[in-house]
C-alpha cells in the first residue's frame, strides 16, 4: 500500500547560502540599482573656455570695427553736408547777383562785384544779390549785399542789413580747414582771369571758379554769375 506524503507549501531556504550571497555582492532580485554618472573632464573644460575666449575676442573686434566704420561714415557725411551747404548758398547768391554798385560807409561808390583776396574787410567776394525775401516786413528792398571771406582757415558768409552801408551780421561759418584758396573769373569775352578788374562799376563776371584744399583734398567748383551768360 502506497503512503501519500504531503509536499511543503514553502521551499526551504538555506540561510547559509543567503549570507554567502550577500558577502560576495550577489543580487537578490532587487532590480537594477546600478547608476551611471557622467561629466566634463578638465581638458574638455579648458577647450570650451578657449573656444569661448576666441569667440569673445572676435565679437569685440567686430564690434569695434563697426563702431569705427560708423564714426568714419558720420564724419564723411558731415563733411559732405557742409560742402553741399556751401555750394547751395554760393550758387543761390551768385545766380542772383545784380549789376548794382553800392556805397560804402564813407559814401563812395563801389563796384557791383568786388574780389580782393588780400583784404579782410571786404572778403574775397562781395556783391549785391536780388530775390531776398522780406519775412519781417522791414523797410528795405529785396536786394541784399553779401560777402564771403576767409578767416583763419574758416570760410565765412556775411550779409549786410542794408544795400548801401549798414551794419554787418555775424559771420556764418560754412567750412573749416581751408587752405590755398584760389579764384578765377570768366569775363564777357570768354577768357579766364586770375583777378577781377572791372572796366565799369556795374560789370559782372560770367562765371567764377573756386578752388581750395581741405583736409588734404582738393576741391573745385564753378558757379554762374547773374543772368548775363544767357
Amino acid at each position: 500500500m502506497k503512503i501519500f506524503r504531503p509536499q511543503p507549501l514553502f521551499a526551504v531556504c538555506d540561510y547559509g547560502d543567503i549570507e554567502k550571497g550577500i558577502m560576495t555582492g550577489g543580487n537578490i532580485n532587487r532590480g537594477d540599482s546600478s547608476t551611471k554618472q557622467s561629466g566634463f573632464t578638465l581638458v574638455e573644460m579648458m577647450v570650451a573656455l578657449f573656444i569661448f575666449s576666441l569667440l569673445s575676442v572676435a565679437g569685440v573686434a567686430l564690434l569695434r570695427g563697426a563702431v569705427t566704420s560708423n564714426e568714419v561714415t558720420d564724419a564723411k557725411l558731415s563733411d559732405m553736408a557742409h560742402m553741399q551747404r556751401l555750394v547751395s548758398l554760393m550758387e543761390a547768391d551768385l545766380s542772383q547777383a545784380l549789376p548794382r554798385p553800392h556805397r560804402d560807409q564813407q559814401g563812395d561808390r563801389v563796384a557791383a562785384f568786388v574780389s580782393e583776396t588780400d583784404s579782410s574787410g571786404r572778403g574775397f567776394l562781395s556783391f549785391t544779390r536780388g530775390g531776398q525775401s522780406n519775412i519781417n516786413n522791414k523797410p528795405r528792398s529785396n536786394m541784399q549785399r553779401v560777402s564771403y571771406q576767409l578767416n583763419d582757415g574758416r570760410l565765412e558768409r556775411l550779409q549786410y542789413e542794408t544795400t548801401d552801408g549798414g551794419a554787418i551780421s555775424e559771420p556764418a561759418v560754412l567750412l573749416e580747414g581751408i587752405n590755398n584758396l584760389e579764384l578765377r573769373f570768366r569775363d564777357k569775352r570768354g577768357q579766364w582771369l586770375s583777378s577781377w578788374q572791372t572796366e565799369r562799376l556795374n560789370d559782372l563776371p560770367r562765371a567764377i571758379e573756386l578752388q581750395f584744399e581741405q583736409n588734404g583734398r582738393n576741391y573745385r567748383h564753378v558757379f554762374l554769375v547773374g543772368t548775363g551768360y544767357l
